[in-house]
Order: C-alpha cells, then sequence, then structure tokens
C-alpha cells in the first residue's frame, strides 16, 4: 500500500515518542537525522512495515532494543489456549461455523502491540462478546466459499501473536468443510513486535493443521519485495490467500495474488479509508477492495 503523509507523520512520531526515553541528546539527534533518511528516499516505494524495519535497524546502531514482546507473546498465546476449547464450541454450534470461525480470527486481530499500546483483556473480551458473524460481508464472504469449493490450495498469512490460536481454528474449521483443501500458514521470520513466528506457531500447534512457512524476513507484514524465494512460492501455488491484520494489507495489497484480506481497523487511516469506527471489522478482495474504499 503506497505510503501517505499521515502515515510517514505517525512513524516519525512514534520515533520521538520512544527517543523521549534516551538521555544522550547528541545521540538523539543523530539517530533521528539518520531515521529520516529512508523516509525521504523510499517513502515512494517501500510500505510502512518495511520502513519500520530499516528504523529499527538504525535505532539499534545507537541504543538498545530490549526484547519487550516475548513475555507478551507467551501470555496472549497461553489466554487465547485456555480459551481454545470455548472458541471451537461456539464455531462448532454455531449455523454456519466458517462464517463463525472467520469472524472470531478477524476479532483477535485486536491483540496487536505493533498499533496498539492500549491493548486489554478486557476489550478484548467485549470484542468477542459483541463479535457476530452476519458482520462478515456476506457477499465476499459467499465468493470466497465458492473459490474454497474449488480450490485445492489455501494460504493463511498470520498476524499476530493469540490472533493465531482462532487462525489455527480457522483452518481447523475450513479443513472439516472443504477436505480436499491443502493448508499453509506464513508466519515472520524472525521477532517483529508481537508478530508470530515459527515458535508461536509451535507453541499452539499449527503443525497440526497446516504446514508453517516462514516468509524469510523481520518486516511486519509479507513485504513481497523481501519475502524468501520459499514464501514468494507458497503464495504462488496458493489458490486462495487470507491475509491478516493490516501489516499484512499494507505489504500485500497491489500484488495481484488472490488474497482476502481480514482485519480490524486500528488507526486513523484505515478508518477513513474504510469508513469504519476504530475496530471495526473489514473482509475484502483485493480485486474488490478499491471499491470499497475512499482513497
Amino acid at each position: 500500500m503506497e505510503m501517505t503523509v499521515s502515515c510517514m507523520a505517525c512513524l516519525l512520531n512514534k520515533e520521538e515518542k520512544r527517543l523521549q526515553k534516551e538521555n544522550d541528546e547528541k545521540k538523539k539527534a543523530a539517530c533521528f537525522r539518520e531515521i529520516l533518511g529512508p523516509l525521504a528516499e523510499e517513502a515512494d516505494v517501500g510500505t510502512a512495515p518495511y520502513l519500520v524495519s530499516r528504523i529499527r535497524a538504525i535505532y539499534a546502531k545507537y541504543f538498545s532494543l530490549p526484547d519487550t514482546f516475548t513475555p507478551i507473546k507467551r501470555h496472549y498465546n497461553r489466554l487465547m489456549l485456555d480459551r481454545e476449547v470455548d472458541f471451537r464450541r461456539r464455531i462448532e454450534v454455531s449455523p454456519d461455523p466458517v462464517r463463525m470461525a472467520l469472524c472470531l480470527s478477524r476479532t483477535a486481530n485486536y491483540i496487536d502491540f505493533g498499533v496498539n499500546s492500549q491493548v486489554t483483556e478486557e476489550q478484548l473480551t467485549e470484542l468477542f462478546d459483541k463479535a457476530d458473524p452476519s458482520d462478515v460481508d456476506e457477499v465476499e464472504y459467499g465468493r470466497f466459499c465458492d473459490e474454497l469449493e474449488r480450490a485445492g490450495s489455501f494460504l493463511l498469512l498470520a498476524d499476530n501473536c493469540g490472533e493465531i490460536v482462532l487462525d489455527k481454528l480457522l483452518i481447523e474449521t475450513l479443513k472439516k468443510h472443504y477436505p480436499r483443501l491443502s493448508c499453509a500458514m506464513m508466519v515472520r521470520g524472525g521477532d517483529v513486535s508481537n508478530d508470530v513466528t515459527w515458535e508461536d506457531a509451535a507453541e499452539v500447534g499449527v503443525e497440526n493443521v497446516a504446514r508453517v512457512v516462514s516468509n524469510g524476513t523481520r518486516i511486519g507484514g509479507t513485504d513481497v519485495a523481501h519475502i524468501s524465494d520459499e514464501a514468494r512460492g507458497a503464495l504462488e501455488a496458493a489458490d486462495v490467500i487470507l491475509a491478516k491484520g493490516q501489516g499484512n494489507f499494507e505489504t500485500v495489497y497491489g500484488s495481484g495474488y488472490n488474497v482476502y484480506y481480514l482485519f480490524l481497523c486500528k488507526c486513523d487511516l484505515f478508518t477513513r479509508r474504510f469508513g469504519v469506527e476504530k475496530y471495526g471489522g473489514m473482509f475484502v478482495n483485493e480485486k474488490r477492495v478499491a471499491d470499497v474504499m475512499r482513497g
């Protein structure tokens, strides 16, 4: 997705707040000046998640980057695993289990510490309590199911910790309803915020329902220009792709693959573009998403 002025300003504001915690003013100024380089030189060709990865590397040259996300990831993976039986039951008793599984998987996209600094278990529980499968666009959902009926392979581009448990349940549900479907899940190639990695997939048991593929990068999305050959092969081989979260939308949109995007709108740019309130849910397809965006 093309970078906008608001995207660039948002990235700079986040870095300025991060640098406030440091004490060496000369190093802070030098770091900030260097951060301006990629934004000035690559904002017209790079995605926001890719530029964030560039900025993180620059920051690490000047200051340490403590691992603040591993405890969060473990906590939310365990929290969702503790509720897995209840989520599975809610899916199974639904009149339309696939649509319910999509709805719950999308709701879990709330668990995003890269965008949200105020993620709370109370808010998460409230969102799950209110989750209504009828909010998953009926027309797009019908097309999704029609394509799955004809498909041989399905690829889910995962996003966040905790959320991955609901993604696993979605794949489990799809395999029950489309038994010919070969399923895979793509994860990040290294630690990025609270995004999912091989370790998260193993922790929640994804390998029991799908092949796990690394995208080979530490970018908060699936940046097609930088992913591994294995990841690109998985994208090209998939008949149907489901991309979770804003980061995957920002990096995959415009790639030309047959992608369905499933996410909550968590920043001002996304709420404006899709005309929804914060945490409004979207289920859109690559070929038709431009029809629902407001520029």
